[in-house]
């Protein structure tokens, strides 16, 4: 037998045994496999039905496929069915034989299928499971911060959120001077204005470029401050009304709480000025009552020079020269303001008090249907873009929450 057959037959047998291994090979762990990137490639593209017809087929030929039923439940929460998510999920917590990795992103998929039942106690527990396995996992610190404040605790969620920004390295004073400055804000109505204040100041310390901690501090010495106005009133009709020392110490109460409003909404509009129209109708009603009416200048030249374009305080400040009757001053204030500008309807009345102050026997009638016709048009302007995001207090409007977009 010759060396060249010899080979020729064990190359044959060597073809044939490929050839019946390649064939009595099973062929479901091929489609399994096949069908699984199918189903990854189908629900990154949202194609949820088709994905879910590929994950549901894999755990038919496989029901050891983990990941086929993590993927699975997550195509039933995204299209809408958390609640079967939530069962499919919990129905993996029995096997014991999960890798660390497997049983991290069954968590992951619980908690989301609980947060998005709205069942945030739960959620927290499944994220707290993921910490124990993971101590500095990003992914869970992330959610327990939007979890906990899903729940209403600020406390908690300043501090997972302290711990997420150290984990990735990205730090944001402002957020966690949100944090703090809520524990405050949610409690206004049922808290005292100085137990809500401390969580204010607190929140300024972290961050003292935080604008809505300076108005809602100026607004808690407001509300204190009226509240006394309110006993001043009711013991000016009382048996009381003889007690001097009761109504003086009213009245210097009242004095000292609108002093401090009236710093903390000057350090709130050198923060945010594109918000003057929110703080100065405020200031001076302060002002006025504090007998302090002359302070009102430097207050609106102050801002004036960070924002020499701000309008409204172009507007008050001719206003205040007009109510003084320093007319030229105003006069000469209001020509500075550009032509585009004049159909403001602010501008409009404030032009139209120093037209009648320099001339009070004219008729001002049509020039008054005109400036309500303004008015009301601008107010329905407006009303589209009252939720727009134009300054850090946009951050207490839910739909802006800037928790929701931590990445």
């Amino acid at each position: 037998m010759s060396t060249l057959y010899i080979i020729l037959v064990v190359a044959a047998i060597l073809i044939v045994g490929i050839a019946l291994v390649i064939m009595t090979r099973p062929r479901g762990r091929r489609d399994v496999k096949s069908l699984y990137t199918e189903g990854l490639d189908h629900l990154l593209r949202g194609n949820l039905k088709q994905a879910y017809q590929c994950f549901k087929g894999v755990i038919d030929r496989d029901t050891e496929h983990t990941s086929a039923y993590l993927k699975l439940g997550q195509v039933m929460r995204r299209g809408g069915a958390s609640e079967s998510a939530l069962k499919l999920h919990e129905s993996l917590l029995v096997r014991s034989e999960l890798t660390v990795y497997e049983r991290v992103e069954l968590l992951k998929n619980l908690a989301l299928d609980h947060g998005e039942l709205r069942q945030y106690d739960q959620a927290v527990e499944r994220v707290l499971a993921i910490l124990k396995l993971e101590k500095r996992n990003a992914w869970a610190l992330r959610h327990l911060v939007k979890f906990y404040r899903g729940l209403g605790n600020w406390e908690a969620a300043g501090k997972y959120l302290a711990q997420w920004q150290k984990a990735t390295d990205k730090e944001d004073t402002r957020l966690l001077a949100l944090c703090r400055f809520r524990q405050g804000y949610d409690q206004r109505h049922e808290e005292s204005p100085e137990t809500i204040r401390g969580h204010y100041q607190q929140a300024l310390k972290i961050d003292g470029n935080f604008a809505p901690a300076q108005y809602f501090l100026a607004e808690s010495y407001v509300e204190e401050a009226d509240s006394y106005r309110r006993e001043l009133s009711t013991l000016n009709t009382s048996d009381e009304a003889d007690d001097p020392l009761k109504q003086q110490n009213l009245e210097e109460k009242v004095a000292k709480l609108y002093s401090q409003a009236v710093a903390h909404w000057s350090a709130f509009l050198d923060i945010s000025p594109s918000d003057t129209s929110m703080v100065l109708p405020k200031v001076e009603d302060a002002l006025f009552y504090l007998q302090r009416f002359d302070d009102m200048e430097p207050f609106l030249k102050q801002i004036l020079g960070k924002d020499p374009d701000n309008l409204d305080v172009v507007a008050g400040l001719a206003n205040f020269y007009v109510r003084k009757g320093d007319l030229d001053r105003a006069e000469v204030l209001l020509s500075t303001i550009p032509e585009a500008a004049t159909s403001n309807p602010l501008i409009q009345a404030i032009q139209l008090k120093l037209s009648y102050r320099q001339d009070d026997q004219r008729n001002l009638k049509p020039e008054l249907d005109h400036l309500v016709d303004s008015i009301r048009l601008q107010a329905q302007a407006q009303a589209s873009y009252r939720e727009a995001p134009t300054s850090l207090m946009s951050w207490l409007d839910p739909s802006s929450d800037p928790l929701e977009k931590l990445e």
